[in-house]
């Protein structure tokens, strides 16, 4: 008798772990487009849902709840997407009747009523084109306006929030550190890039795949490096990379946090303890912006610049599936559940 609840016990214990299988996270990727969110099922990588939308997308953040994901689109517009209904529930413009203005960084608040967007703005007085300084500004999410703003550098393009902090790094030819706790928000600090001859192009964000990692590629004269901001505690490391330099729009950091890859035409695997370039794989689809991974690991996903999204098998880095998708895309984004 012991030995047949033993038995039972065991098969009950067999059975329960198969059904937590069933359970684990289940990733899901959103191919930000033209006109369009094609949202991509992580278990069968196939295109399970289209959720149109006005314009082409740019940059875009989940709300913490994973409930949401918020996409800005031509430059000026907001659109807030419900992830359960796959549809937009809310579209706000950030300019008005004086100004036309333009966004090239988003950032949700911790709130979640409001966003910091860095704005570029022009008007007309007098038959006369007015440009003004780029500013970093808190915006309401209900109707657009501005609740506090304060000048930043120009080519300011992308920016990124420290948890648990009150600092918003705004990123361009340098890093800005903003105080924003106060009504007047103050900048605190610089980190230097122009003086050190960096060329960098930070538009791609994957701090939440990344393990709350911002990293983005730079160029000098010599070497190609990785950037790195740890948005849990604010620390910016920077790892020059040896070798000749390849060629990549955007980076990301494998799970083991052992390597990053690199995207443009070709996949680049790199070695971070020995900072060095690893295996290089020519991409089916040509040139793409976007990259990610899987949460488990084992599969990478490359997408943009053109119409196609490319699987990756992590061991082998052998393609297996080319998606078709239904436009030219900009960023390819991950949500676990």
């Amino acid at each position: 008798m012991n030995r047949k609840i033993t038995n039972l016990l065991v098969i009950t214990i067999i059975l329960l772990g198969m059904g937590s299988q069933d359970t684990l996270a289940k990733d899901t990727f959103y191919y930000l487009g033209h006109g369009m969110i094609q949202v991509v099922d992580g278990s069968t990588d196939a295109i399970v849902a289209d959720i149109p939308i006005d314009g082409w997308l740019r940059e875009s953040d989940f709300s913490s709840d994973n409930k949401f994901l918020y996409v800005t689109a031509k430059r000026h517009l907001i659109h807030k997407v419900n992830l359960a209904e796959n549809r937009v529930v809310k579209t706000i413009d950030v300019g008005d009747s004086q100004w036309e203005r333009f966004i090239y960084g988003f950032d949700l608040a911790p709130d979640g009523k409001s966003a910091f967007v860095n704005l570029l703005s022009r008007t007309t007085r007098q038959g006369e084109v007015v440009v003004a300084a780029p500013r970093l500004a808190q915006i309401d999410l209900e109707d657009g306006h501005i609740l506090r703003s304060i000048e930043v550098p120009w080519s300011s393009v992308s920016l990124v929030s420290v948890k648990n902090s009150s600092h918003i790094y705004v990123i361009g030819k340098d890093i800005v550190m903003v105080d924003v706790s106060d009504d007047e928000m103050k900048i605190i600090d610089r980190y230097s890039m122009f003086e050190k001859k960096w060329n960098i192009l930070p538009l791609w964000d994957n701090t939440k795949e990344n393990g709350g990692i911002f990293m983005v590629n730079y160029y000098t004269p010599e070497l190609m490096g990785l950037i790195s901001i740890d948005t849990n505690s604010g620390e910016i490391t920077d790892t020059p990379l040896d070798g000749p330099p390849v060629f990549a729009y955007s980076v990301m950091r494998s799970v083991d946090k052992k390597k990053v890859y690199a995207v443009m035409d070709e996949l680049t695997v790199i070695d971070l303890e020995t900072r060095s370039y690893g295996p290089i794989i020519p991409v089916p689809g040509g040139t793409n912006y976007a990259i990610n991974i899987s949460s488990d690991g084992k599969k990478i996903y490359v997408a943009g610049g053109g119409s196609s999204t490319t699987v990756f098998d992590a061991a082998s880095l052998k393609p297996i599936k080319v998606l078709k998708m239904k436009t030219d895309g900009m960023d390819f984004r991950r949500l676990t559940f």
